[in-house]
């Protein structure tokens, strides 16, 4: 966003104007390096979306519940982020929804319950959220409450990728999962390059997303690298195998 842009738009922002404070406040959190804001731009963040919540706004409940869960400018807590969540979710919020599962997925100071997790990701897929459709694949793949179901994880991959672009922070997670089934022949054909090609792009994603501060950007990296090098090793033999039959005059 251009600077007079943003200006103009805190400006009507601290005027009271709530789709400014909306738009202002998903600027710097989301397209911003949030490790990097001032005090003074995480205040007015702040700022702005209790105000809207208080307004009723879903959407800046859900970014509380995910500043308390991501813990980055604040100090993390998992109930308050459940909190905000289910008040988001109470709105309708997709994100609101999607996130409480979550919590129950991995047990974020509630007890790990993958029947209301499945329930609550199976909500926000239905509302087309790819969050919700990818952690569907992730509990296909993992036979977490359904039955291990290798086609149906690399389905709900294939739809959640979709929905996005690479320039949405879940486009790395995606794109890794893919890269893994197309390595390991788990859903679909054994396919090296076609791993290769999601594998480079989930990479270059956590990389894009680290220098962003993105909080999570991190969780996929060990895996992606370690099949990019059992990638890159199969194609190392398998060139090798044809340079061999190969003349030159």
């Amino acid at each position: 966003m251009e600077q007079e842009a943003l200006e103009l738009l805190v400006c009507l922002a601290e005027a009271g104007d709530a789709e400014a404070m909306e738009q202002a406040a998903d600027y710097y959190f989301y397209k911003t390096n949030k490790q990097k804001l001032s005090e003074e731009n995480f205040d007015r963040v702040w700022s702005w979306y209790h105000t809207l919540a208080e307004q009723g706004n879903g959407h800046a409940m859900a970014v509380i519940g995910a500043m308390y869960y991501e813990g980055v400018n604040i100090k993390q807590d998992y109930t308050k982020a459940r909190q905000w969540y289910e008040r988001a979710a109470e709105t309708g919020d997709v994100w609101g929804i999607n996130n409480l599962g979550y919590c129950y997925y991995y047990g974020r100071e509630v007890d790990v319950d993958y029947q209301k997790a499945w329930t609550y990701f199976g909500r926000a897929a239905a509302l087309g959220n790819h969050c919700g459709m990818y952690k569907i694949g992730d509990m296909y793949y993992h036979g977490k409450y359904m039955r291990q179901s290798f086609e149906k994880a690399v389905y709900w991959y294939r739809k959640a990728i979709g929905q996005i672009d690479e320039d949405c922070p879940e486009y790395p997670n995606i794109a890794a999962r893919l890269g893994h089934c197309a390595l390991k022949g788990e859903g679909v054909d054994r396919d090296v390059l076609l791993a290769l090609k999601w594998l480079q792009a989930a990479e270059y994603g956590c990389y894009q997303f680290l220098l962003r501060g993105d909080a999570f950007a991190h969780l996929s990296f060990p895996g992606v690298k370690a099949d990019l090098a059992e990638a890159r090793a199969w194609l190392e033999i398998a060139i090798e195998e044809t340079r061999s039959v190969v003349q030159y005059t």
